[in-house]
């Protein structure tokens, strides 16, 4: 069911009135807005509470949309920098201080304070999305400061409040089961929500920052890769997102149209189930990352837009990244030899058996960000070693159940490696607590990790990083396949878009239409 609004008075007036009984009046009818929105169709559903979702979907669209904002904000070099919060200071090893930017105030015309902030934290820092941030108290010193205590030192604290999830919201939105309506700071305003169909905001006319030319938007889930294309290309988009690579050589010709392909610290990759038989060994699953040919991927499916990668953090995205990773990891004579001394041997049908047990692997995908196709030519490249490939498509929520309760073989995803601006993301991916289902626990990479959260130096903490990128190269819990480059498409109408390197932002408040 469309949760519409009432054709309202006042903006203010309105958002403060209607807070009470759950439903939100903004000034602006729709009845016009298809007219004069500026409409972006992309694949991934919005929310109406930031703790919903993650980063790429739910929470994370308010984020893009730029409805709710977070103390911290993250830069054009994939940098922590100030945004609800002008500063930020580590006053010793479990304490961070946090000045509150003066004028601000929410889209329900009351103050940003705090109190309205230490509100809005306690009730991220109490949720499942932050149970790894070991943060033990959020206080106000005064009006304008808040303290935020860690039960141990934690160096990427400000990375971790830039997530959507730490967004501050206004606290009279906010139940004991969620959130009424998301209301923020940010240059646009929450006007309405289908869940499954449709956002629609509206222009912050009173935006502490710079006030945007776009009146209104309309976020449009548009799952289907061709219907987005033809979409903006019948001008019924200004902007279409997460396109497949293979859509650009014809974008570019077509006219009206302007293509944007930056590269983003995201990484498409299969991950083993190492509890379980074959990939316990670790000879099969190295065996397996060497029969894969990333550059054949990446030059044929993927038509050369992304770069093959190996190592799970871009030597494109600055000094995090370890530099002894090669380039290539493409040897299927030496996955031969390793399959062969796991015990592995070929029969006459060119398929390896081990004691009367074919070398047969069932992996799970969902059907985006290319996928699908790239398990394809997997599966050819699998059987030239003599590993027969079974690719089973299934949406994203029914593959993370399916490989989180039983024990798998292995499954293909991709996840974005500075969806918060730290390499902190790693211990996400191969600390034993992390949220990757490989089952792979190892000692030192737990203490390289744990290291690293704890240390300030920037380089100490590079290199007990760099550390962990070898380890996980030679035992290969996951292996990586390819580097991930966004593909957006605009009217050519569109002025002033710059695509942000973490996609934290859509950057609308600086877009103009003309023409």
């Amino acid at each position: 069911m469309t949760d519409r609004l009432t054709p309202p008075i006042d903006r203010r007036t309105a958002l403060k009135t209607t807070l009470g009984i759950g439903t939100l009046a903004i000034a602006g009818c729709l009845g016009s807005a298809d007219q004069d929105s500026f409409r972006i169709g992309a694949p991934w559903d919005a929310t109406r509470d930031p703790l919903d979702g993650g980063s790429a979907h739910g929470g994370g669209i308010l984020q893009r949309l730029g409805i709710i904002e977070a103390l911290v904000g993250v830069s054009d070099d994939a940098e922590p920098e100030p945004a609800l919060a002008t500063d930020w200071e580590r006053v010793d090893d479990v304490s961070w201080e946090f000045a509150l930017r003066d004028g601000v105030v929410f889209h329900d015309d009351t103050e940003l304070t705090a109190d309205a902030t230490v509100t809005s934290l306690e009730r991220t820092v109490s949720s499942s999305a932050f149970a790894d941030v070991p943060i033990e108290a959020v206080d106000a010193t005064d009006q304008s400061t808040i303290v935020v205590e860690t039960e141990t030192a934690f160096a990427p604290l400000p990375a971790h409040l830039s997530r959507p999830e730490a967004t501050i919201i206004s606290p009279e939105a906010i139940e004991d089961d969620g959130v009424t309506e998301p209301i923020s700071t940010g240059p646009f305003v929450f006007e309405s929500f289908d869940p499954g169909s449709e956002l629609r905001a509206i222009r912050n006319d009173d935006y502490y920052g710079e006030t945007p030319t776009i009146e209104s938007v309309r976020y449009e889930v548009v799952e289907d890769d061709q219907t987005r294309r033809l979409k903006l290309e019948n001008g019924e988009l200004e902007m279409a997102r997460e396109l497949p690579q293979g859509f650009v050589a014809a974008l570019e010709e077509t006219d009206g149209v302007d293509v944007y392909t930056p590269a983003i610290p995201r990484i498409r990759f299969v991950t083993f189930d190492t509890r379980s038989a074959p990939f316990d060994d670790e000879r099969v699953r190295n065996a397996v990352s060497r029969a894969i040919d990333r550059e054949s991927i990446t030059e044929s499916v993927l038509e050369g837009v992304d770069s093959p990668a190996i190592g799970p953090i871009s030597s494109e995205m600055g000094d995090w990244a370890d530099p002894s990773i090669g380039s290539t990891h493409y040897d299927p004579d030496r996955a031969r030899e390793l399959l062969s001394d796991a015990g592995w041997t070929t029969e006459s049908d060119g398929v390896r058996t081990n004691d009367g047990s074919e070398l047969s692997i069932d992996c799970y995908m969902y059907n985006s960000r290319e996928l699908p196709v790239i398990g394809e030519v997997i599966q050819n490249q699998l059987a030239e070693v003599g590993i027969e490939f079974d690719l089973t498509v299934v949406e994203y929520g029914a593959m993370i159940d399916r490989v989180s309760q039983k024990s798998f073989d292995m499954y293909l995803t991709s996840w974005g490696t500075l969806i918060y601006p730290d390499p902190d993301r790693l211990a996400d991916m191969f600390h034993s607590e992390g949220g990757l289902y490989h089952g792979w626990e190892h000692e030192e990479v737990d203490t390289l990790l744990d290291e690293a959260r704890r240390l300030e130096d920037l380089e100490e903490r590079r290199t007990r990083y760099h550390d962990v990128q070898t380890i996980v190269l030679d035992e290969a819990p996951i292996a990586v396949l390819t580097n991930y480059t966004n593909v957006i498409a605009t009217a050519a109408a569109v002025h002033g878009y710059e695509p942000h390197p973490t996609e934290t932002t859509y950057g609308l408040e600086n877009i103009e239409v003309k023409g």
